[in-house]
């Protein structure tokens, strides 16, 4: 036996009081109900998810790009190493701000990338994107001798 259901009207006739100084921004909602435009409060919200998966892509690739070079033996490495192992434990290893300014243009824009992933929208610790991170982050920690440097 089969059961057939009423079908449900199409549409629907609603009347509102809109006081008169509303009347523009009304219809312009309305308007905007009926032509299935998203929200103005979706679209911020899918801008700043856009934006936020921006900043994680580039801060990311920054972040592997600042380690390969904190691996290398000249003294802009040894500052992106202190560098990230500031990030890593800030407690631990301070990192000396002003040392920024002794590294070139780009190694500068990719620690910033970086702290803006890591500070803005912080997912896991930096070593934590790499596989093995906190034996890694050891390791140029002890190569670099930072453990010693941070206690003199």
């Amino acid at each position: 036996m089969s059961t057939t259901l009423p079908m449900q009207p199409r549409n629907v006739t609603i009347e509102v009081d809109v006081p008169v100084e509303k009347q523009d921004q009304f219809h312009r909602l309305w308007m905007q109900i009926l032509s299935d435009e998203e929200a103005p409060i979706n679209q911020q919200i899918r801008a700043e998810d856009a934006k936020r998966e921006d900043v994680m892509a580039k801060g990311k690739a920054a972040l592997f790009r600042l380690y390969d070079v904190a691996q290398g033996d000249t003294g802009q490495c040894r500052v992106i190493a202190r560098f990230l192992a500031g990030l890593y434990n800030g407690t631990r290893f301070p990192f000396d701000l002003t040392d920024l300014r002794t590294i070139d243009g780009k190694l500068f824009e990719d620690c910033m990338a970086t702290l803006r992933m890591d500070a803005r929208h912080c997912v896991q610790e930096v070593h934590n994107y790499f596989d093995d991170g906190s034996r890694r982050w050891e390791n140029m920690i002890r190569d670099w001798k930072l453990e010693t440097a941070s206690k003199t």
